[in-house]
């Protein structure tokens, strides 16, 4: 028997407090033309589709953190599964025409039941054109291993390009990384240093061809970039913000050998 989970993250939701200033912003970041989606005001969403993953801005969780989606074959094999695992928070599963989907601690889990064919013509921004990693937040890395390992049933090793932050290599799409504060600098530590109120963790992890570039793509459409180019557990990267406080890390040239 297949495992109830996917070694897939189809999707994340990003919660964004105006929905349409959040559209034209991204619209603006992946240079995308904004095409009307079925119900997107009835739902209060609007998908991005990238390679392999999406962003979907959502303002039904603003005030929320970011929530990964897992794929499932089975959305009821996968809830009688997590009804089993550690887990603090587990509602019923849901169904519309869309998507069957329940949420497990901050996690959700979907099948989608309907093509929305939102697949675009053309690729992203080249500069920022593919999420190669979402990234986990810990403070207890082998413990949070260990409950991700379970989840989707396969083993973590070391990311080959962050050296020893274990991460999980999905069938496809972007890969699971786990961070326990050494990449994301989100520790309160770190942020009382800077002098700074407000803190995010960094959701996932956009590779470039021409960090340089993407650089100053992001700033001319006004994200807020922490530190400028930097390097981070010996690779070099930027960090920056939507206009919403959502955080993202943008690396240059990923290891073909991690995709």
């Amino acid at each position: 028997m297949s495992h109830p989970i996917n070694a897939f993250m189809p999707a994340v939701f990003v919660p964004v407090q105006d929905l349409k200033r959040a559209i034209e912003w991204y619209a603006n970041l992946f240079q995308r033309p904004i095409v009307p989606q079925p119900d997107q005001d009835t739902h209060g969403i609007y998908i991005f589709a990238l390679e392999e993953t999406e962003i979907i801005l959502d303002k039904n969780t603003w005030g929320s953190p970011p929530t990964v989606m897992f794929d499932a074959h089975d959305i009821h094999a996968a809830h009688q599964f997590c009804e089993h695992r550690p887990h603090t928070v587990l509602t019923e599963a849901f169904t519309d025409e869309y998507i069957s989907v329940f949420n497990v601690n901050s996690h959700m889990v979907c099948k989608a039941n309907r093509d929305l064919g939102l697949k675009p013509a053309r690729p992203a921004n080249v500069c920022l054109r593919k999420v190669s990693r979402i990234l986990a937040h810990t403070d207890d890395i082998e413990d949070t291993t260990a409950w991700y390992e379970a989840f989707v049933g396969k083993n973590a090793g070391s990311d080959p390009l962050f050296g020893d932050l274990p991460a999980i290599l999905m069938d496809r799409g972007p890969h699971l990384l786990i961070d326990d504060n050494r990449l994301s600098h989100s520790s309160s530590q770190y942020f009382e240093q800077l002098q700074v109120e407000t803190r995010t963790n960094p959701i996932m992890i956009i590779e470039t061809p021409n960090l340089g570039a993407a650089l100053d793509h992001v700033r001319s459409v006004g994200g807020l970039v922490r530190e400028g180019i930097e390097k981070r557990l010996g690779v070099t990267c930027f960090e920056f913000q939507d206009p919403d406080g959502n955080g993202y890390l943008v690396v240059e040239e990923v290891d073909k050998t991690a995709q």
